[in-house]
C-alpha cells in the first residue's frame, strides 16, 4: 500500500499535534529524493522526512535520518531560507496527496521576512517539494523544475505562481449520504473497486478494494461506512501488516482484504509508516545487495575461466618440452649427416616404437652441434614454463574452490546483515573494490589468504584468521600438499602447495615455510620457535571442533626464526 491520501489524513494531524510551534534546525540531505528536517519542540526533538520518490513518495515522522549524502543545491536553499524559522501550520490540501508545511522564518534585520511553505506533493514520478513564498504563492525554488516543453498543465520554476495539480471530478468522501451513495452508482449492487476508485475523493486502490472486500460479507453502503469511518483520526488503528518477511502495508485500519497478513500495532500513524518503509528499504537493499555480490561472482567466474583456457594452452605447450629433448638427441646422434646451411632433416625417431621418419626444422646459420644445443634449451625452458605453470593452475583450482564456496554462502545468505558481511569479505578477497575514502590510498587486497613462493618455485599458502585456516584445510589443500604449524602455539596454517604430487618437498622451501608459520603465531617475536609439519592428508579437522583446531599425525618438527621471505604473490 503506498503513502495514500487517507494515511496522509491522519499523518497531517499527528504532526500538527507534534511539530506545530517547533523550529527547524538543521535539514539534512538522505537522498537524491528525500530531505530529513531536524524540528526541535519542548520537551522533544524530532526528525520529519520528506520524499519526492517516484515509488515511495511520503511524508512522516522518523527515529534518526539514514546516512546523508553531500548537500544538494535545494537542501543549502531551504536551509538559507527555514533554518531557526518556527513551524506555524500544517495542512493537506484538499483529498490531494499534498502536505503543506508554512514556516515563519528569523532574520537578524529589522524587517522580518515573509512566512514561507514547503510543500511536498506525493504523486508518484510527478511527486516534488517546492518551496513558495506564502503571501502570494510564488515559486522560489523546487527538488524538480518542469517548464513548458514537460507539462503542458503548469509549470514549477522560481517566478512562476504555484498552482495545485490539475483537479479530478469525484465526490468528496466525506459528504455522500446513502440515497448519494446509490445514485452515484446508479443502483448498481456489483461496484469493482475501480469504480470507487475513479468516483470518489481520497480513496487509494488499496481502500477501493477494503470496501468491496468488506461488502462480501455486509452491504456495500454499510461496507464504505466503515472504512470511512477510520478518515476521523481519532479513530486511527495504525497497523504494519506482513505476509512473512514482505512489507504489504502501513494502514489506520485492519485490512480485511488480506486475511492471512500479520499485523503489527503501532500508536501512530506516523510510527507505522516509519516501520512500513525500513522493511521496504530492507527488502530493497537485500534485493540490491545480493545483485551487486552476484555480479562480482560472475565477473570472478568469468575471469578465472579466461585465466584457465590461456594456461591450458600455455601448458599444452610447455607439454613438448619432451619433443624439444628427442629433436635436440636426434641431432647430436646424427652430426655427421647433418652439414650448415640446411633448413630441415628428416631422422629416424630412435625414441618412438614404431622408428618413423621426423622432420626437424634447423637453424640453417648455426651448425648441426649448435641446433641440437637450441632445442635443448628450448627443453630446458618448456621443462621449467610447464612447472610453473601447473603451479598457476593449481592456484586458479584454490581459487575456484573459494568462489564456489562463496556461491554458496551467497545462495544461503537471506538477511542485509549476512549480505552486508560478505560484501567485507568480497572486498578483502578483490572481488569487490573498496570504497573510496578520500584521497587515501587503498591497500591491495591479496584474497583469503597470503601469498608467497618458495626459492624453488613452490607456493605456499597462509592462513588470516580461524575461518581462513578452515578455508585453507577443508577446501584448498590436498591430500599432497605439505601442511605446517607453530607446535602448541597459536598461530596460521600454512600450505605447500605440490600439484605434480612430489614425493617430498626440498628443504630450502620447508624452511621458509615454517618460517612463515612462526612468523604469523603468537611466537613471532621469539628467536627458535618449533613448527610442525607433515602432509595435509594426516591432517584432520573434527566435526564439531572450534574453527582453526584440527588433530595431526606423522608430524616431524623444524626449529627456525620467524620470518617472511622476500618474494610475495
Amino acid at each position: 500500500m503506498s503513502f495514500d491520501s487517507l494515511a496522509l489524513r491522519i499523518v497531517t494531524q499527528e504532526l500538527r499535534d507534534a511539530l506545530i510551534g517547533g523550529t527547524i534546525r538543521h535539514i539534512e540531505q538522505a537522498n537524491a529524493q528525500t530531505l530529513s528536517f531536524k524540528i526541535g519542540r519542548v520537551p522533544e526533538t524530532h526528525w520529519l522526512t520528506l520524499s519526492a520518490h517516484s515509488v515511495h513518495a511520503r511524508a512522516h515522522l522518523i527515529q534518526k535520518p539514514p546516512p546523508g549524502q553531500k548537500q544538494s543545491y535545494l537542501a543549502d536553499f531551504l536551509t538559507t531560507h527555514l533554518r531557526r524559522g518556527t513551524i506555524t501550520d500544517i495542512e493537506q490540501l484538499g483529498w490531494d496527496r499534498i502536505l503543506k508545511i508554512t514556516v515563519q522564518p528569523v532574520s537578524d534585520e529589522p524587517i522580518q521576512p515573509s512566512p514561507k511553505a514547503v510543500i511536498t506533493e506525493m504523486m508518484g514520478k510527478h511527486s516534488n517539494i517546492i518551496l513558495i513564498d506564502a503571501t502570494d504563492n510564488r515559486i522560489l525554488e523546487s527538488l524538480k523544475r518542469i517548464d513548458e516543453t514537460m507539462s503542458r498543465h503548469r509549470e514549477i520554476l522560481p517566478g512562476e505562481t504555484y498552482t495545485l495539480p490539475p483537479q479530478q471530478s469525484k465526490v468528496d468522501p466525506l459528504t455522500l449520504d446513502a440515497a448519494a451513495f446509490t445514485e452515484l452508482f446508479d443502483g448498481q449492487t456489483d461496484v469493482s473497486w475501480r469504480q470507487l476508485f475513479n468516483k470518489i475523493d481520497g480513496f487509494s486502490p488499496t481502500l477501493a478494494k477494503e470496501v468491496v472486500a468488506r461488502a462480501v460479507e455486509t452491504e456495500l453502503w454499510d461496507a464504505y461506512q466503515q472504512v470511512i469511518a477510520y478518515f476521523d483520526p481519532k479513530n486511527a488503528s495504525p497497523q504494519l501488516l506482513m505476509d512473512g518477511d514482505e512489507p504489504i502495508a502501513a494502514s489506520p485500519l485492519s485490512l480485511q482484504q488480506f486475511p492471512n497478513a500479520a499485523s503489527q500495532a503501532f500508536n501512530t500513524m506516523n510510527d507505522a509508516l516509519a516501520a512500513y518503509y525500513d522493511a521496504i528499504t530492507c527488502k530493497e537493499s537485500i534485493v540490491s545487495e545480493r545483485s551487486t555480490l552476484t555480479q562480482a561472482l560472475t565477473k570472478q567466474k568469468n575471469l578465472l575461466q579466461r585465466k584457465t583456457k590461456a594456461l591450458q594452452t600455455d601448458l599444452e605447450r610447455a607439454e613438448k618440452s619432451e619433443e624439444y629433448r628427442i629433436q635436440g638427441e636426434l641431432i647430436l646422434a646424427n652430426l655427421h649427416a647433418i652439414t650448415r646451411g640446411q633448413e630441415q632433416v628428416e631422422l629416424q625417431n630412435y625414441y618412438s616404437p614404431e622408428l618413423e621418419k621426423l622432420s626437424i626444422p634447423l637453424n640453417p646459420e648455426q651448425s648441426p652441434s649448435e641446433n641440437a644445443q637450441t632445442y635443448f634449451k628450448k627443453y630446458t625452458k618448456a621443462k621449467r614454463g610447464r612447472s610453473r605453470i601447473q603451479q598457476l593452475i593449481s592456484d586458479l583450482d584454490a581459487d575456484q574452490e573459494t568462489l564456489e564456496l562463496y556461491v554458496s554462502k551467497l545462495a544461503s545468505a537471506d538477511t542485509l546483515a549476512a549480505l552486508q558481511k560478505l560484501r567485507a569479505e568480497f572486498i578483502e578477497n578483490g572481488y569487490l573494490k573498496a570504497p573510496q575514502r578520500g584521497k587515501q590510498k587503498q591497500e591491495v587486497s591479496e584474497g583469503p589468504f597470503r601469498r608467497y613462493t618458495s626459492t624453488n618455485g613452490f607456493q605456499m599458502y597462509v592462513g588470516k584468521n580461524s575461518q581462513s585456516n578452515d578455508l585453507l584445510l577443508r577446501q584448498i589443500a590436498k591430500p599432497s600438499d605439505m601442511w605446517l604449524h607453530a607446535k602448541q602455539i597459536h598461530g596460521s596454517h600454512v600450505i605447500i602447495r605440490n600439484p605434480e604430487n612430489r614425493p617430498d618437498i626440498p628443504m630450502p622451501t620447508l624452511l621458509q615455510a615454517a618460517q612463515l608459520a612462526a612468523y604469523y603465531s603468537k611466537a613471532h617475536h621469539a628467536s627458535n620457535v618449533p613448527v610442525d609439519y607433515t602432509w595435509a592428508r594426516y591432517v584432520v579437522k573434527r566435526k564439531g571442533n572450534v574453527a582453526g583446531y584440527v588433530h595431526y599425525t606423522r608430524e616431524k618438527t623444524l626449529y627456525v626464526e620467524p620470518a617472511v621471505p622476500s618474494s610475495k604473490e
